[in-house]
């Protein structure tokens, strides 16, 4: 095997945080390398309707801002807040676009697996050798081509947007949801644009007492009073506070959307009922009515509720898959990375936590790339 240089630094997942990660990489003096394993940007552009909590200040980060200066970019207005899809146009596409990036960002190049050269995970654990023996990347193109690569560290910018928590209780599927799971939706539907046929006049069902689901649920509300016939019904486990709701938040726009949702909870009108206290047990799918019936459980009493259509915005979480070889965990619903030269930054390294902010993300880059630097011989920094 071919040994890569000391400066050969991968960064898996190629959104908001993975990108700042590789520009900051850059100015540092390292050979990056960055996999996506979609479209840049795929996850921005996935929630493109929907006006994110932060301004433009803090959604760019400081390495990104100085190469976008350096290509003549033209900053949006500071304190307006952008849309996913804004952010996908603005923001990521010309750093991908910008010379010093365009041939590092692979795209559709997903990342199957993680390990280091001839080390299984447990072997020399603790002990400053293993340190000195590459990472593997298994990289998997979008014809089904592998190939394997190395460098010497890695940083986990992957999210946790594609791996949405199941609906059930105790946090595994309910019964008849992993059948049921690729026709249902797990993310923020665009409800009352791309998908306004499939709610218009229609029953949905909402699982989730978060600020996905609190944005599923506001849409909805106001595609009822725009559609006659359109009802919601929404199931959350908790009967207080939403996951993630703070008093005196600093983010304004978060509050207002607790609040807007709280209004919803308590006295939506006609179009509203909502289902406190609940666990998920059940789901099933009559395809001669194309009716769902979810079996609840709400105060040690059976339930049953009907529905045309069912979101699931039950929060997300870490996929540890690609990096079982490695020394990384997730206690406490957060992650703990005990794998050296091997860093998780961004949604996933606050495992399922939820409410990740960008600013968080700069700082954790900072950091990593910083801590990264101070390791790398001065032979190969810039």
């Amino acid at each position: 095997m071919p040994t890569p240089a000391r400066n050969a630094l991968a960064i898996v997942g190629a959104g908001p945080v993975g990108l700042e990660a590789a520009a900051a990489a850059l100015e540092r003096g390292f050979d990056v390398h960055l996999f996506e394993r979609g479209q840049v940007g795929a996850h921005a552009i996935a929630l493109g309707h929907v006006r994110m909590f932060s301004t433009w200040r803090a959604s760019v980060g400081p390495a990104g801002a100085r190469l976008l200066a350096r290509q003549g970019w033209t900053a949006p207005p500071a304190d307006e807040r952008p849309t996913g899809a804004e952010l996908a146009e603005r923001v990521l596409a010309p750093l991908v676009a910008a010379p010093e990036l365009k041939t590092r960002v692979h795209e559709y190049a997903q990342v199957v697996h993680i390990g280091r050269q001839a080390t299984l995970r447990a072997e020399r654990a603790g002990d400053a050798a293993r340190a000195e023996r590459p990472f593997r990347l298994l990289v998997r193109d979008h014809g089904g081509r592998e190939s394997v690569l190395h460098a010497f560290a890695v940083i986990d910018a992957s999210g946790t947007y594609a791996s949405p928590n199941w609906a059930g209780t105790g946090g595994i599927p309910a019964r008849g949801e992993l059948y049921l799971a690729p026709q249902m939706s797990y993310h923020c539907d665009d409800v009352r644009g791309l998908r306004r046929a499939r709610h218009a006049g229609k029953r949905t069902l909402v699982i989730g007492g978060g600020a996905t689901a609190a944005t599923t649920v506001t849409e909805l509300a106001q595609l009822a009073a725009e559609v006659p016939g359109t009802t919601i019904t929404w199931v959350t486990r908790g009967t207080g506070p939403f996951a993630g709701e703070t008093a005196n938040d600093l983010l304004a726009a978060r509050a207002e959307l607790f609040a807007a949702a709280h209004a919803l909870r308590e006295g939506g009108g006609a179009a509203i009922t909502w289902v406190g206290g609940a666990e998920v047990e059940g789901l099933e799918y009559n395809s001669a009515t194309h009716k769902y019936r979810v079996a609840l459980e709400v105060a040690g009493k059976a339930r049953l509720e009907e529905a045309d259509q069912v979101i699931v915005n039950a929060g997300y979480r870490p996929d540890l898959g690609f990096c079982r070889e490695l020394e990384v965990h997730e206690r406490g619903g957060a992650l703990e990375c005990a794998e050296p030269g091997f860093h998780v930054v961004g949604a996933k390294a606050g495992g399922r936590a939820g409410g990740f902010l960008p600013e968080a993300g700069w700082a954790q880059v900072e950091s990593v790339i910083g801590a990264l630097a101070d390791k790398m011989p001065q032979s190969t920094a810039s």
